[in-house]
């Protein structure tokens, strides 16, 4: 009589466990990395914001008066058009182009005009910074703009801007 031989072609329980154990690593360091880049978009975002700021000082007492930007949020993203206003106000802003002048990728941003943005709950939809030539005093969005990961209330960095002189600053929380 002939021995028949089971044929055990499965995988172990230990040899299941380690592919698990391996998938979990990975994923964990995918998540990292992820996180990583959201955190730079951000920071980059509020470093291109304050740029825009000294262009927009730079315009002012260059150019005409009423020279302004304004910030639109679209989707992720937030757009920045160069323009004018009409005797210092706001509501009669034009842009000088159709196309956005730059582009603030994956942010979310929280804007206070009393500079405190962590009292703000809702993220900045739009708004218009308008500098004086005269003074370079900002008449239209002075405060604290929070610059956080998209979609999150996890912050980068803050960009400040002064009211009486027009000073801007940007740093860690």
């Amino acid at each position: 009589m002939k021995k028949e031989l089971k044929n055990n072609s499965g995988y172990t329980l230990v040899e299941l466990i380690l592919v698990i154990a391996i998938i979990l690593i990975m994923s964990g360091g995918a998540m990292l990395t992820v996180s990583a880049i959201r955190s730079s978009q951000a920071t980059s975002s509020m470093q291109k914001f304050d740029d825009e700021i000294a262009t927009l000082e730079m315009k002012t007492k260059s150019f005409s008066v009423g020279q302004a930007i304004k910030i639109v949020q679209n989707g992720a993203n937030y757009e920045i058009y160069y323009g004018t206003c009409t005797d210092n106000d706001v509501s009669t802003f034009t842009a000088d182009s159709a196309e956005a002048d730059s582009i603030l990728e994956r942010v979310s941003i929280y804007y206070s005009d009393s500079y405190d943005a962590d009292a703000v709950s809702t993220p900045l939809t739009s708004a218009v910074i308008l500098v004086r030539k005269s003074d370079g005093e900002i008449l239209s969005g002075y405060g604290e703009y929070k610059f956080c990961k998209y979609n999150t209330t996890s912050s980068v960095g803050r960009v400040t801007l002064n009211r009486y002189t027009g000073g801007h600053t940007y740093g860690k929380n």
